[in-house]
């Protein structure tokens, strides 16, 4: 076995490590139930798959450039999409919300606080999860790298 794909071992069982205990902790819960567009999931997807990939070609080591040009972009896609998530958050927050706000109805006021608080925990979720995952991809293709040089 050689050193690149033993480095990539240690990395998905640290990674996996992480996926338990943000499980046994509730954030997979919570996510679910802060982000109003799931693109967190579709994130992580993206994140687990690829990651699969690059262990499979680590291990194999042919055609290493191909899966490289791909996991980069992969890796930018992740981003966008957080950016993207952001942006459908603070829509989400500012798009009806200024409409129905009246100062004067205090339950009016506290529905519109309440989705504009929804909007932004989707767009820091997003965010937070695109940029984690896209790091750690990252991590994984720099690694692939070396190891192919």
């Amino acid at each position: 076995m050689s050193r690149t794909f033993l480095r990539y071992w240690l990395m998905m069982s640290v990674s996996a490590l992480g996926a338990f205990f943000a499980y046994t902790e509730g954030i997979f819960s919570m996510l679910n139930e802060a982000d109003a567009t799931k693109l967190s999931f579709v994130i992580l997807a993206i994140y687990a798959l690829y990651s699969v990939v690059i262990g499979y070609v680590s291990y194999r080591r042919k055609g290493v450039e191909t899966y490289l040009s791909v996991g980069w972009f992969m890796s930018e896609t992740m981003l966008a999409l957080g950016m993207i998530g952001t942006v459908l958050g603070f829509i989400l927050m500012l798009g009806g919300s200024m409409a129905e706000l009246d100062i004067n109805d205090a339950t009016k006021t506290t529905e519109v606080l309440g989705k504009m608080a929804a909007g932004m925990s989707t767009a820091l979720y997003t965010t937070a999860v695109g940029l984690i995952c896209s790091t750690l991809l990252k991590v994984k293709l720099v690694n692939l790298e070396v190891g192919v040089e």
